[in-house]
């Protein structure tokens, strides 16, 4: 059963399940599948030197000139340290890159069941960042929505999880399917 709900059945000779098809992702090294939201492709210019990225997508924002982001990060949960120490360790506040030191601007989320520790890395110019944590017995996921063409950016009243691209990010962990 695919995470969109369709399924796809075995193929000769391995008598292996064939691959489900897009929009569905799987990323096999950290056990994961999911459906790709909506306008979304697969950003291949976003790997790299950041041996923490299992996969980015991009879609074209209203004004063309820049691209909304959904990155998907793991972090291994060291020897000696929590959950809780992998992800104040990779939050860092925007734009003035400043390290979290608490989870007091951290909201549970629950989506699908699942709980994530969710907050706003930046709100600039037009732009909202925003990540959403995700423990596991030894790794956290890290899944990041960069928005572009917030108009109501300023606007202390702007409820950042109903904006359009992160909307996207939530339907994409509606559907996460994980070991």
């Amino acid at each position: 059963l695919c995470p969109d709900g369709t399924s796809v059945g075995r193929v000769s000779p391995s008598c292996s399940f064939a691959p489900c098809p897009l929009p569905n992702a799987e990323v096999a090294e950290a056990g994961i599948a999911f459906v790709i939201p909506q306008g979304y492709v697969a950003d291949e210019n976003a790997y790299g030197a950041d041996p923490s990225m299992l996969a980015a997508f991009v879609k074209p924002s209203a004004s063309g000139s820049v691209s909304h982001t959904i990155i998907i990060r793991r972090y291994s949960i060291p020897e000696g340290k929590t959950a809780n120490d992998v992800i104040l360790e990779h939050t860092r506040y925007q734009p003035a890159d400043m390290q979290a030191e608490d989870f007091s601007r951290f909201e549970t989320t629950i989506v699908n069941g699942r709980q994530f520790r969710s907050t706003t890395i930046e709100r600039f110019e037009a732009l909202v960042e925003s990540a959403y944590y995700l423990e596991r017995a030894t790794d956290v996921l890290k899944f990041t929505v960069i928005e572009h063409d917030v108009t109501e950016w300023m606007n202390p009243d702007l409820v950042v999880a109903e904006l359009p691209e992160h909307r996207a990010l939530i339907t994409l962990l509606t559907s996460l399917a994980s070991e």
